[in-house]
């Protein structure tokens, strides 16, 4: 089942993944999380770096992400993390998601090196093209120590326009 027909808006929080002690995902309290998150108003939901996702095996993260859509059962918006080190591997979370049926992919650049801009566009324009669905760029920089230069985020989005590409931009507490 392919996602991508509900409109990201609104309040989606970002689940915690919790674990049973055979450090297993534990399904029933991932159930209780989405249900509660769904009960006091959420629009929709999605995985990212509070999620721990860059913890997680691969084998977890593709559980993950068939399990919040189906949990989910059509009460909000599900947009899967697939973020990861190569373009390969991003792409192949990205197409598993839409598979999946999630309604939007989150991308984090690369972590372990800075990318210089043209490899930062090649990465999420890969993304982009690689499903139907829509891409949420994740400017995490205070946690993956690159931020996503305003110009790289402008040529995203005259490429593929404000339905194919949004963004998420993060930034320390103020105060």
């Amino acid at each position: 089942m392919s996602g991508g027909s509900k409109t990201l808006a609104g309040v989606l929080p970002i689940l915690h993944v919790p674990f049973t002690s055979d450090d297993v995902i534990d399904e029933a309290s991932l159930r209780r999380q989405l249900d509660w998150a769904f009960e006091v108003g959420a629009d929709g939901c999605g995985t990212g770096m509070v999620s721990e996702i860059l913890r997680l095996t691969t084998e977890e993260r593709l559980q993950l992400a068939h399990l919040t859509p189906e949990i989910v059962a059509g009460r909000g918006p599900v947009f899967a993390s697939v973020g990861a080190e190569s373009t390969a591997q991003a792409v192949t979370w990205a197409k598993e998601a839409e598979i999946a049926g999630n309604d939007a992919l989150m991308a984090i650049p690369p972590t372990l090196s800075p990318l210089p801009d043209a490899a930062l566009i090649d990465y999420f324009t890969a993304l982009a093209e690689a499903t139907e669905l829509p891409l949420i760029v994740q400017d995490a920089s205070a946690y993956v120590g690159q931020a996503i230069p305003l110009n790289i985020l402008t040529t995203l989005l005259e490429r593929f326009g404000p339905d194919k590409i949004l963004f998420k931009p993060e930034a320390d507490p103020l105060g």
